[in-house]
């Protein structure tokens, strides 16, 4: 099955209505004020310069036909649709739902094109594209629209639907505040990440993405623009603060809690090599016991890599620790391998700095300027950059992606067991135990905002998600000498799933991270929302009754939609 899929039961040829005719296409580019385009995937017939470009995140981003990822064995190809509406304001959004609604065609959404799912395109579609929507306000006493008097002001932020995560963080660093939001700049801040959860370098400390959520103003189904809250509208609030992006209408702006900006940052790179196989299983076994222990508290974040080479690698973060205390932890992991040369190499690389120079290109500049990417392009502005280390992201075709949460619990009560599974699976592939998307040891004040998000309730006591991930790089499928080797994806597909089975053999029922899971999961709505499903689906049917926004496991999907309403 395809992204774009019917819903599994519907006959497509039954079911799909007549495409609009050119009548109705002019119509809409009229109310939209001739921001009705046409779109076309990057890639086909492209020059060496374009091919430069696609490895550009930001360049990608203001390409309409673009996606940071070009597909998925045996799951979806990219595809770009054939008109979008290049989305202004939020008049904009409302033309082109009501335009899908009363048509029947396919509505897509993109900001910047992140999606791993491929829910950002679809074969005769509409795109509304909202990468020009940009504005950000800063908010010194924020109150949300509706909320009863003496209601206690907030600092926050509001963000238009097409804001990356670098622009929020400039902003809310200049501002002496700090954003909970994602690890990669060039992520957008309005969009799937928020809405599906949002675990980003220190949801441990300040909570999700999704809890971070104060109002939203979308465009429902029914074509309203509604402005949405905890006062206003509590059971939509609950279902977009977790219940994933394009799933419940198309959000052109929402506002974000802010908070004290931190004070700190630390980060260890680097590694641990082990000499030998029994070595390497002795280090994982040693680290599963020391993470409880050690690690499991809002102050760290970001992930630790396992793999075939017998090396274990750190990409840490410690949030408002002096980096004595930070070192004198870690000790108590790395000390008794350093001891033992013969068998270990401890490398760790520490790096030490203000918090506010974390987003900061110029510090990188100076101080590892291999640590991050800057926009090469003539024009581009001064402060635009990615992380390398999220270069591998770009023009991806995914032979696997897979996600799993671990609990602490299990980590405490069966630590032999669950470190042999993981030494097993890395013998297959490489994977990391990311730290930061799960709470466990999350700080209490961001927990109370999470408990009333959407969100599995089982990650709450995962100490990780563990995330095996493959792709080939700058794979392009119908461009002749650039397409991706299936085999190389049945190959891996395989081996991934082997890896998988033997830490699901020791974490059962354990779930997993909605915006980054495996497109074949099954049982994915227990395993992406839990007991809050229910509830989830029964918000979707009566704000979505025609359903008429659908993503590949996204909340209603498996229900047949309605094709043409009012």
């Amino acid at each position: 099955m395809t992204a774009a899929s019917a819903a599994p039961g519907a006959s497509s040829a039954a079911r799909r209505p007549a495409w609009p005719s050119p009548a109705q296409w002019k119509a809409l580019d009229r109310e939209v004020g001739g921001r009705l385009i046409r779109t076309k995937l990057p890639w086909v017939n492209a020059t060496p310069e374009t091919f430069e470009l696609l490895k550009n995140p930001f360049w990608n981003e203001e390409q309409p036909g673009a996606l940071q990822s070009t597909g998925w064995y045996g799951a979806w190809t990219a595809v770009a649709s054939p008109y979008a509406v290049r989305a202004a304001k939020t008049s904009d959004i409302v033309a082109a739902v009501n335009f899908a609604r009363k048509t029947g065609v396919k509505l897509v959404v993109k900001g910047t094109g992140h999606d791993y799912l491929g829910r950002n395109c679809a074969p005769r579609s509409l795109l509304v594209w909202t990468h020009d929507m940009r504005e950000i306000t800063m908010h010194d006493a924020f109150v949300p629209t509706g909320a009863p008097a003496g209601t206690e002001a907030i600092h926050a932020m509001t963000v238009e639907a097409g804001t990356r995560w670098l622009e929020a963080y400039r902003a809310a660093t200049l501002a002496g505040r700090l954003v909970a939001g994602g690890g990669c700049t060039s992520v957008g801040a309005c969009g799937g990440f928020t809405f599906g959860s949002g675990f980003g370098p220190f949801s441990k400390r300040f909570g999700t993405g999704s809890g971070g959520i104060v109002e939203v103003e979308m465009v429902a189904a029914d074509g309203r623009v509604r402005t949405v809250n905890e006062y206003t509208d509590p059971d939509l609030f609950f279902a977009v603060r977790g219940g994933g992006g394009s799933t419940y209408g198309i959000v052109s702006r929402v506002t974000l809690r802010t908070h004290e900006i931190p004070s700190t940052v630390g980060i260890i790179t680097g590694s641990v090599q082990a000499k030998s196989d029994d070595a390497y299983r002795e280090l994982v076994r040693r680290f599963v016991e020391f993470y409880p222990v050690g690690l499991d508290n809002w102050h760290w974040g970001e992930s630790v890599a396992l793999g075939p080479d017998n090396e274990f690698g750190f990409r840490l973060t410690f949030l408002d620790m002096p980096e004595a205390e930070a070192r004198a932890v870690m000790e108590q992991f790395l000390g008794p391998l350093r001891n033992r040369p013969d068998e270990f190499t401890v490398a760790p690389k520490w790096d030490f700095l203000p918090f506010e120079n974390l987003w900061n290109p110029a510090f990188w500049d100076e101080h590892d300027p291999d640590f991050i990417t800057r926009d090469p392009r003539p024009g581009a502005p001064e402060h635009q950059f990615w992380f390398t280390g999220n270069q591998g992201e770009v023009g991806a075709w995914w032979n696997s992606y897979q996600s799993r949460w671990i609990s602490t619990e299990v980590m405490r009560q069966r630590p032999d067991d669950l470190a042999e599974a993981f030494f097993q699976a890395s013998r297959l592939r490489p994977f990391i135990f990311q730290v930061n998307k799960g709470l466990s040891g999350e700080h209490p004040e961001a927990r109370a905002r999470d408990e009333r998000t959407a969100l599995n309730p089982d990650c709450f006591g995962a100490a990780a998600l563990v995330i095996m991930a493959s792709a080939q790089q700058y794979r392009y499928p119908g461009v002749a000498g650039k397409e991706p080797s299936t085999a190389e994806g049945r190959r891996v597909e395989s081996d991934a799933n082997e890896a998988m089975r033997a830490i699901a053999a020791v974490t059962p029922g354990a779930g997993s991270y909605s915006t980054e899971a495996d497109f074949f999961l099954e049982d994915w709505q227990q395993a992406q929302w839990g007991e809050n499903y229910a509830r989830l689906l029964r918000i979707k049917r009566r704000y979505d009754p025609g359903n008429l926004f659908r993503v590949h496991h996204g909340v209603g999907s498996e229900e047949i939609p309605v094709t043409i309403g009012s």
